[in-house]
């Protein structure tokens, strides 16, 4: 008999893992607003860390953000077994900016990305539209539906908040850059809920990350083909503790 735990994890799985809170962009770079494909890194992930003041100039980026990041970055690596690590801006595939307004660097700062950009006007419309409701966000290229890999990502937090708030947008921003786009609801006990009470990952997430890079669950795969295996995998993570 399934477990009511799991049944209740595989729903918010396949919620976080096939839907996204806003529109994303495609292969030809231009915004969809749904996905049917399981999206996931199988690339080595490559790690810059961008900072700005509200003048647009670049600065050091703050020690304590530093520690911040390399320590979420740290537990990923283990609960995904990805390889990731710290590069040049120039070298990067996940460029994390920090910035007093994210949206003026994600337009200031859009050349170092320009190449994944295949529509700027599309590209300016979706963050207007996010301006209106987003304190922090992020951008994931490739991956569905063509079965390759998530191979880029960029994310945005935001620097004028409190530290609570900060290490909660770059959790919850750079987790779900890594394929689980979506969030969940308000009650959830998770970093996925916009509720602000988690800003570190709780048990329910780390089994949810460790779901979705299982190497059984391959890129491009639908639902129907992740279902059956997602059950036995949660069960096989239940069994093991």
């Amino acid at each position: 008999m399934a477990d009511p735990r799991d049944e209740a994890l595989l729903q918010n799985f396949r919620s976080v893992a096939y839907q996204t809170e806003r529109p994303v962009l495609g292969n030809d770079g231009l915004p969809r607003a749904r996905r049917d494909h399981l999206a996931k890194w199988t690339l080595p992930v490559r790690v810059a860390l961008v900072a700005g003041d509200a003048a647009g100039t670049s600065t050091p980026v703050p020690p304590a953000f530093r520690q911040m990041a390399a320590g979420h970055l740290a537990e990923l690596a283990e609960l995904t077994g990805l390889d990731i690590a710290a590069a040049s801006v120039a070298g990067a595939n996940l460029l994390i900016f920090l910035a007093d307004d994210p949206f003026a660097a994600a337009r200031r700062h859009r050349g170092l990305f320009a190449h994944k950009i295949a529509d700027g006007a599309s590209y300016d419309v979706l963050l207007a539209r996010m301006e209106r409701s987003a304190t922090c966000f992020g951008f994931v290229w490739g991956g569905w539906p063509s079965g390759r890999s998530i191979d880029f990502a960029v994310t945005f937090i935001r620097s004028d908040r409190g530290e609570r708030t900060i290490e909660g947008c770059l959790v919850q921003e750079v987790t779900q850059v890594l394929g689980l786009m979506n969030d969940l609801d308000l009650s959830a006990d998770s970093v996925f809920s916009d509720s602000g009470r988690q800003v570190a990952l709780t048990t329910q997430d780390r089994r949810l990350i460790r779901l979705l890079y299982d190497q059984r669950l391959r890129p491009g795969m639908s639902w129907s083909e992740v279902e059956p295996l997602a059950r036995t995998i949660l069960r096989e993570q239940r069994q093991d503790g």
